[in-house]
């Protein structure tokens, strides 16, 4: 059994084995910012459970998908929610807190993102009801002023990300970052440790070969720490005041095109996690959308064949912004 923190909410991680808690602990440890405890506390926010599968939990044929992609699909079945995979399960009850992940030992054989993603989303889910709530981004900090890059995979945010890094900025983590309402704002948090991005970056970035040579998720996307390469820029949290929602088009010079608020809002419900499973949650997690929408000036920046070109440009591109 170990214990586990995130901006006040407890994690507390059971196996029912030595072999298993290698692993699990392990993967957190690499995949996460999460601080790690000494004491198991009497009382904690959510529990997460493993076991080796052998199929003694499953959901019943009459559950309803709520999602599905390449690898995974969320089901519901009553009370209880289901991340399922392809050689593992993980089940939830949101109103206990409580997580069964059953995972056959091929699972650990995946790749790093593909693991990475399925113990994500499982904390994912079981975070929301005490206020964390996923969002689609790549987050930057310097001199006070923080950048949320939000969007789906695919839309230049790592890229982007990593360009700002280079010329001095600070990360909290990349594709995926956490709000909290906070009584000073709405704040972004640090989640899930790790960069991928597309290996042509490294044309442009010599110092990125090395590390992407043993890191390789495919032929297309990258895997790396970031702080092995720039180190000291982590940043854990901070209070975004610029959201920019980033779109790679085939025109030759990008644009950055300021939103108003209501499809700066809508744009963040498309990119936020899991945002019509429970009606409760969703007005929660609505009104800290919201209020981020108040606390920040949001544009939306077409990615031109500039950018492409000379990723570092994005520094030119912002320059100016709210501060920046």
């Amino acid at each position: 059994m170990s214990s586990y923190s995130i901006s006040g909410t407890n994690v507390r991680v059971e196996c029912e084995d030595n072999w298993l808690t290698q692993r699990v602990i392990g993967a957190i440890d690499e995949y996460f910012f999460m601080i790690r405890d000494g004491i198991i506390p009497d009382s904690y926010g959510i529990t997460l459970r493993f076991k080796n599968s052998d199929f003694s939990i499953k959901a019943s044929e009459k559950a309803q998908q709520l999602y599905v992609s390449s690898s995974l699909r969320v089901l519901r079945d009553g009370d209880f929610y289901y991340l399922v995979g392809e050689d593992s399960l993980f089940q939830f009850d949101l109103r206990s807190g409580i997580g069964m992940g059953l995972l056959d030992p091929g699972f650990w054989e995946r790749p790093i993102k593909y693991k990475q993603d399925f113990l994500m989303l499982s904390l994912l889910w079981l975070l929301r009801p005490h206020g964390l709530y996923a969002l689609h981004a790549n987050g930057l900090v310097r001199d006070n002023i923080g950048i949320l890059f939000a969007g789906s995979s695919g839309s230049g945010k790592s890229t982007l990300s990593l360009s700002l890094i280079r010329q001095g900025w600070g990360y909290l983590s990349d594709d995926v970052v956490l709000l909290k309402h906070n009584p000073d704002g709405i704040e972004a948090i640090a989640f899930q440790r790790g960069f991928s991005f597309d290996l042509n970056l490294n044309n442009h970035y010599p110092e990125l070969n090395k590390p992407l040579e043993s890191s390789c998720l495919n032929g297309q996307k990258g895997f790396l720490d970031i702080d092995l390469i720039y180190p000291d820029r982590f940043q854990s949290s901070c209070f975004p005041n610029v959201l920019i929602f980033p779109n790679i088009v085939s025109q030759e010079k990008s644009q950055l095109i300021p939103i108003d608020r209501a499809k700066a809002l809508i744009l963040l419900i498309e990119n936020s996690g899991g945002i019509m499973v429970d009606k409760e949650i969703v007005v929660k997690q609505m009104g800290v959308l919201k209020r981020l929408v108040y606390q920040t000036s949001s544009y939306q920046l077409l990615a031109g064949r500039d950018l492409y070109e000379e990723p570092e440009r994005i520094y030119e591109i912002i320059s100016g912004l709210n501060g920046v």
